[in-house]
């Protein structure tokens, strides 16, 4: 999918895909992966051309601002821990990965230590390092540029609620898509970095 998220608004909002991960985790045998950089989609884009079966990158037209240094190397079904933490842990996926960490850094000035996670592969998930964190940290967040409804967090819920109740919030959208520049749409859904921080905070203030 190469029209995904408010993150293409300037296309019109017919052409965002917002529930696709949703449609897509329901069918069997359909891995899904979203790469946050340059760096991943093309390790990711080489894995898909190996892979043994259908699989579905969910890719973004905006510009990305690297997240990963040159030496990383792409798992298929692995989270990474881009920025250790132990108050909050922030599962993050694709064009929202940037704007997490930087969020992270501005909650780290106030005290809050954020773990922030890539979650690269949507499915299968990586459970056991979601469910270490959640142990270590007691709260979770998601932040996808999705429907926060069947995505990453709802994927992130389900496993959550079945092995490891957590106190769970999810960021994302939450209405039909809109036109717009992507920073507008992003702040506007709460996926800019002062939003993040912002929910983060109330979230942990409960």
């Amino acid at each position: 999918g190469t029209h995904v998220g408010v993150a293409i608004g300037e296309d019109g909002y017919t052409q965002m895909g917002l529930e696709d991960i949703a449609c897509l985790r329901s069918l069997p045998n359909i891995p899904i992966v979203q790469p946050a950089d340059e760096i991943e989609t093309k390790q990711a884009v080489a894995y898909a051309v190996e892979h043994a079966g259908p699989i579905y990158l969910r890719l973004t037209r905006q510009n990305l601002e690297p997240v990963h240094e040159a030496g990383y190397r792409f798992q298929f079904g692995r989270a990474d821990v881009l920025r250790p933490g132990n108050d909050v842990s922030i599962l993050t996926t694709g064009g929202p990965v940037w704007n997490t960490l930087e969020a992270a850094g501005t909650l780290a000035a106030e005290g809050i230590h954020a773990e922030v996670i890539n979650v690269a592969t949507i499915k299968p998930l990586d459970e056991e390092a979601i469910l270490r964190s959640a142990g270590r940290t007691g709260h979770v967040v998601t932040v996808e540029d999705h429907s926060i409804h069947g995505g990453l967090g709802g994927a992130v819920a389900e496993l959550l609620g079945e092995v490891m109740p957590t106190p769970l919030k999810r960021i994302g959208v939450t209405t039909f898509g809109e036109s717009g520049d992507a920073k507008g749409l992003y702040a506007r859904h709460g996926l800019d970095p002062g939003g993040i921080a912002a929910t983060v905070r109330k979230f942990l203030a409960r």
